[in-house]
């Protein structure tokens, strides 16, 4: 049996072969990755486990208590493929939001998530995740981009992104922000793809624009003949601060 390098206060041991085992919080924490699996495996035979797997006793899943693992579920996996006993410590979780800020709160010190993996656990509990998730499916466009939009344009793509981590990520003017997605891809089939950094400047200078002309929806068809007109002059029009808002204005002339 491999052994801990250091025993740790409240570590309790889950037996190799033991026909008792963890459960897995499908839907609330990332996905296994078996090359991470692997990864963990071949550490794990050069190091043995240095830290416990994390897990809590919860009711509010199924209605049954069973113990679940909040955080380490790779190593979790890896020391079963290597026949290890598994180290592990129980921590409290009292409900299903506190369940989703402490598996983000354990994963910012190792393996951070990323803003899908927050709206895939948030998913579980606030609706408007769900949504968010499902126009990000249905969008070819950065989901920065489209949290920003769905969530009324306020405040930079990193405060967005707060809002989304900490669960405060609501939709606004659903209809309204559908209508811009849907303005935003035909403009995407006209202009070239460009690196991130352009592709975001376009985006944002693009909903600066429709959000600050009058009926722009009426004017949207003739507006997309026109730039197609001008993709060269569009190109150009990225590379300088300023240019687009003003070649966005030239296209709504007469």
């Amino acid at each position: 049996m491999k052994l801990l390098n250091q025993p740790l206060k409240n570590i309790k041991w889950l037996k190799e072969n033991s026909k008792t085992g963890f459960k897995y919080l499908a839907g609330i924490n990332r996905s296994i990755y078996p090359a991470q699996v692997t990864k963990l495996a071949n550490s794990l035979n050069k190091m043995n486990c240095i830290r416990p797997i994390v897990t809590a006793v919860i009711s509010f899943i199924t209605g049954k208590s069973e113990r679940y693992i909040i955080d380490g579920q790779h190593l979790f996996n890896a020391m079963i493929r290597n026949n290890m006993s598994i180290p592990y410590i129980d921590i409290k979780i009292k409900d299903k939001q506190d369940l989703v800020e402490t598996i983000a709160l354990l994963n910012a010190s190792s393996k951070s998530w990323s803003m899908l993996d927050y709206i895939t656990a948030w998913s579980s509990l606030i609706p408007d995740y769900v949504r968010l998730n499902h126009y990000y499916q249905v969008y070819d466009i950065e989901l920065s981009t489209i949290a920003g939009i769905m969530n009324g344009g306020v405040g930079s793509s990193g405060s967005v992104t707060k809002r989304i981590k900490d669960g405060k990520f609501k939709i606004v003017n659903e209809s309204d922000s559908v209508k811009i997605l849907d303005y935003l891809t035909d403009i995407l089939k006209i202009v070239p793809r460009m690196n991130r950094y352009e592709n975001n400047y376009l985006c944002s200078e693009y909903i600066k624009f429709i959000n600050s002309t009058k009926n722009y929806e009426k004017i949207h068809l003739k507006f997309l003949g026109r730039l197609e007109e001008k993709r060269v002059k569009f190109v150009l029009a990225t590379q300088e601060e300023g240019k687009l808002q003003q070649l966005f204005n030239e296209l709504t002339k007469n």
